[in-house]
């Protein structure tokens, strides 16, 4: 072998190109960022319009349709998501990932622009930016004390929210349940219409009485002055003497119809923290910056920040997710270092000689320091997928070390010096080593290359474990045999002084002759077997049949859950509940949760549509029981709770984020059919057995009160309706018409009638309108009539139909089943109507494309290997005994996850992929050894009993080594150990089967190969 021969003339040379690789190893490692999963990039764009005072149906038709139209023309569009809500239409588009994310908002935005004229003239100017369905806070703050919210607020605003903002990494600093200031003129309804007063007018009169604009400049020889004008009121007691209009020559103040307040902004969100009212602060990271780096800033600036603050002030922080990410990576250190002690102790147990556990111990670190100059030039971070391939990397960086130093003892045991056995050695084993690698990398190469969703979080996974095996080639090449030339004896039989080694080098002893007892009885069970060949291939087809039966009745899931002492709690209220009594609800539901005594902090969000509970718990070490079964009591606690509907999800590794286990769309033209048959559906999916928090996007709609204007009364009159909705707006919701300047601050002034009138929409004979023809004063009621209608709160729309979303999660049952069993009985029980479909929701999407995806990767992965054992054996039909052999993984990786009670996972068959490369790996090393002595004129059957005696003991203690390297990771100790044993229990299984099976199915499959060559004279 060319990179041996220099190693073994040159020890120097390949000494130092090993202490650069670890040089730059090191220093790669620490320059390394550290983050929860790889970066990717999601080509997501929203469009958000606000029109004021349109209703849900509005917005719909004029706003919603028209967005849909234009950029369902963008190349690339996958699916449209649409939400109509009163006053907004908010428009997700997904692209297809192939799309660069700057390229479709820049489409997206062209596209709104041709259509910018078309929409209603009050729509405001639409936003259109990128979005990240996967980002989420990376710390959430709150502010508590004994100080009023709308001092907190201030004190957010003006001191912590700037510094937060200033924060290298930080994207965006989101606020909820602030009060800010705002100056109240509230209008008595019966004193605007005993003067006969307008709505537009008392508006102008403010904004008119109320002012500052430059004058224009005066030029007086060569100088030159700015005129500036100051009309601002100084002092709010000022605004009741302002003259809003004059009748009969006496002035009419705005103390005559209203009253001033100096309070708050109505609340688009409230914050509570442990059961009191705060001020919640959510801050999201910028794209492709470390989370761990960014909470560290963030968790700094805040200790700076509270010494600055009022004494009844403090800024807690509520939650971490840098926390849950350096547990995760601190578990997956520990558990390479751990599977690589087990391994090293397995080259001792069956080599017996120090000397060669030392190199080996030496390659092993060798090639993972490697590893991250490699992972550093690619730009790739320390993350769940790259330090899970490394983990699993950890039995396939010391197997081709283990093979290399095996082959060199045995030669040193046939009389050679070391270097002779050195270079014999390595030269006879160096094309099998060299094609058990390349197998590995055929298996995984196609894996970094997925596409998709998975494939973005994938890719580092795939990549690093190919870069660790060559890697470890390389180093099992030059620095394993340069040790092995100088450093490999036979050890000294003279008892040590230490009795706990002298023990120890007895009981190594020991098990070797005992191994070789076992070599000599495998090769007379080998004799027996290649009697009985036919029985052995039937027993073989029975076992994989079986666990091919086994596996068609085992659960599919996405990824497993892990249970990081952390739930996120949605809650939905029923239609027409105010932001107040919602807020109140989610009270009741902190005071339930504080109760138990397994909960240690609970942080609460109220908006709009919705709320959100953060729950942490006690570890679950210390807990008596697991998240799940405390959430499905918490469910049961939650139902007493009237006017809500929750939906309970432990926060767990995995880029699925908050979406639920199981969805569905069902679309259509005619939402009084979907909503039928929506309900339809959601009793089904509420009756099946292991599914939970069943919610519709359906709500029923709340009352609503439509104010018709008379065309033809209103053209007479000489009212436009555009006046009318104007006043109704600025009466019953208020408009900010003008602002006070109180030092630095600039505080709105909001017009709007008194509390009690709000509240009152009966009579329509007191508000006026202007007539533009007569200038008389008309009541509204001569032109309008009032209509109660139902008004959905919300529509939703899916790829340009409107839609009912329906979603649960699922306990004790797994998804894939869910799913099927669902849709029969669906279909069983309802029947679709016309015009309508059911689509899969993302995440059921999310799951069948990774599934697919990974079958196409393992497809591709047996094809690679055929390819490779082609060129290694110049024949097209050896290779044939090595792929029949590959189906010997699956019977004991489906055993494997059938014993350990794991479903068929994403996961998993990660773990399944990989045994391909490890059974060819243990094949290779056989029919390699076998053909070179059939080639010296042994007989086949001959060569192949003493190719499996002579190779049983790399195989085993190659096997060995990964199992053994498997044990930490499928114990699932630590943060996300549940998310990443499933691989564990695969390979494990896989291995235990596809060893024990291929040591006596490959030679009698290469047998029958031989045979039939023989018969029909084939070569190839």
């Amino acid at each position: 072998m060319f990179l041996t021969d220099i190693s073994l003339r040159r020890p120097v040379f390949a000494t130092v190109c090993i202490i650069a690789l670890l040089v730059m190893g090191v220093i790669s490692f620490f320059g390394l960022g550290s983050d929860e999963f790889p970066p990717a990039e999601f080509p997501y764009v929203t469009v958000t319009i606000v029109e004021p005072g349109a209703s849900p149906n509005q917005i719909q038709d004029n706003v919603t349709k028209k967005v849909e139209d234009a950029i369902g023309q963008v190349a690339g569009m996958k699916h449209i998501n649409s939400t109509c809500q009163n006053n907004v239409s908010i428009t997700y588009a997904e692209f297809t990932l192939e799309t660069r994310s700057a390229d479709a908002v820049q489409n997206v935005r062209d596209k709104i622009g041709t259509i910018r004229s078309s929409l209603p003239k009050d729509c405001e100017e639409p936003i259109i930016a990128s979005f990240d369905p996967t980002s989420k806070p990376v710390v959430s703050l709150a502010i508590t004390g004994k100080a009023s919210l709308r001092e907190m607020t201030t004190t957010v605003n003006d001191l912590i929210k700037p510094k937060l903002e200033t924060i290298s990494g930080v994207g965006s600093v989101k606020i909820y349940g602030s009060e800010e200031r705002e100056i109240h003129i509230n209008l008595n309804r019966d004193k605007v219409s005993m003067y006969g007063l307008t709505t537009n007018e008392i508006a102008t009169a403010l904004k008119s009485t109320n002012m500052e604009a430059s004058a224009g400049k005066i030029t007086q020889g060569t100088s030159q002055f700015s005129l500036h004008t100051n009309g601002l009121i100084t002092k709010l007691d000022d605004f009741k003497t302002l003259v809003i209009s004059r009748q009969n020559g006496q002035p009419i103040y705005l103390q005559d119809i209203a009253t001033i307040e100096d309070g708050t902004k109505e609340k688009d969100s409230m914050a509570f923290y442990q059961g009191r009212k705060a001020i919640g602060i959510d801050i999201v990271k910028q794209s492709g910056v470390s989370t761990i780096d960014v909470a560290d800033q963030i968790t700094r600036e805040c200790e700076n920040i509270q010494k600055e603050l009022p004494a009844d002030m403090h800024l807690k922080v509520v939650k971490d997710n840098s926390i849950i990410i350096k547990a995760s990576v601190d578990e997956v250190l520990k558990t390479i270092v751990e599977g690589a002690i087990l391994a090293v102790l397995i080259v001792f147990l069956f080599l017996a000689n120090w000397r060669t556990t030392i190199i080996s111990a030496i390659a092993l670190p060798t090639s993972v320091i490697g590893v991250f100059a490699l992972m550093k030039v690619l730009g790739f971070t320390l993350n769940t997928m790259t330090l899970t391939a490394l983990s699993l990397s950890v039995g396939l960086l010391i197997d081709d070390a283990i093979v290399v130093i095996e082959n060199i003892e045995r030669h040193r045991h046939m009389g050679k010096n070391g270097f002779e056995a050195t270079k014999d050695g390595t030269s006879e084993i160096g094309l099998a080593v060299i094609a058990t690698t390349l197998a590995l990398v055929a298996v995984f190469l196609p894996v970094g290359m997925l596409n998709g969703v998975v494939g973005q979080f994938f890719k580092q996974f795939g990549i690093t474990v190919v870069g660790s095996v060559l890697i470890s080639l390389f180093v099992s090449f030059t620095l394993v045999p340069m040790l092995s030339s100088r450093y490999l004896k036979d050890e000294e039989h003279a008892e040590s002084k230490y009795k706990i080694v002298s023990l120890i080098k007895k009981g190594a002893n020991w098990f070797n002759l005992k191994f070789d007892c076992l070599a000599e009885h495998y090769s007379g069970l080998l004799e027996i077997v290649f009697k009985h060949k036919i029985k052995l291939l039937l027993c073989t087809v029975l076992l994989f049949t079986g666990s091919m039966v086994a596996a068609a009745n085992m659960g599919t899931d996405f990824i497993p859950k892990s249970d990081l002492s952390k739930m996120n709690i949605v809650v939905e209220p029923d239609a027409g509940l105010t932001k107040e009594a919602t807020g109140n609800k989610m009270l009741q539901l902190d005071s339930i949760l504080r109760k138990n005594k397994e909960v240690t902090k609970v942080y609460a969000t109220v908006q709009d549509d919705a709320g959100n509970l953060y729950v942490e718990l006690v570890d679950r070490e210390e807990r008596d029981k697991s998240i799940d079964q405390l959430a499905q009591e918490l469910r049961a606690e939650f139902k007493k709770v009237p006017g809500i509907r929750v939906s309970i999800t432990p926060v767990s590794l995995g880029p699925t984020g908050d979406l639920k286990d199981i969805e569905f769309n069902i679309v259509g033209d005619d939402i009084n059919t979907l909503q039928e048959y929506g309900e339809k559906a959601q009793k089904v999916l509420e009756e099946l057995p292991g599914v939970v928090d069943v919610v519709s996007s359906y709500k029923p709609g709340s009352p609503q009160s439509n104010i018709v204007i008379n065309q033809q009364k209103a053209a007479d009159l000489g009212v436009e309706p555009a006046q009318a909705l104007d006043a109704l707006y600025t009466l019953y919701n208020g408009a900010v018409v003008s602002q006070f300047k109180d030092g630095q601050d600039q505080v709105d002034i909001r017009l709007q009638l008194e509390e009690n009138n709000r509240n009152d929409i009966d009579n329509l004979n007191s508000i006026f309108l202007k007539s533009s023809t007569s200038g008389q004063l008309i009541p509204l009621s001569a032109i309008a009539d009032k209509e109660f209608n139902p008004s959905p709160g919300v529509i939703s729309r899916y790829d340009k139909q409107q839609r009912i979303y329906i979603s649960g999660n699922i306990q004790g049952a797994s998804a894939g089943e869910v799913n099927e069993i669902f849709l029969k009985k669906l279909n069983k029980e309802a029947t679709l109507p016309v015009g309508c479909k059911v689509v899969s929701g993302d995440m059921t999407e999310l799951m069948d494309d990774s599934i697919t995806g990974m079958f196409f990767a393992l497809l591709m992965a047996v094809l690679f290997i055929i390819f490779i054992m082609a060129a290694q054996f110049e024949s097209f039909i050896d290779p044939l005994a090595v792929v029949l052999s590959l189906p010997l993984a699956v019977i004991g990786a489906i055993f494997g996850l059938l014993i350990m009670g794991s479903n068929i996972n994403l996961i998993s068959l990660i773990g399944m992929i990989m045994l391909m490369g490890l059974v060819t790996k243990n094949a290779i090393l056989l029919i390699d050894f076998a053909r070179n002595e059939i080639k010296k004129g042994k007989p086949c059957n001959q060569a192949l009993i003493l190719a499996g005696k002579t190779r049983l003991r790399p195989i085993i203690m190659t096997t060995l080594a990964m199992v053994l390297g498997m044990i930490p990771m499928a114990m699932g100790e630590g943060a996300g150990g549940e998310t990443r044993a499933p691989m564990a229990y695969a390979i494990i299984g896989g291995l235990i089967s596809s060893t024990l099976l291929t040591l006596f199915v490959v030679p009698v499959i290469y047998s029958f190969i031989q045979n039939v060559k023989n018969k029909f004279h084939l070569s190839k």
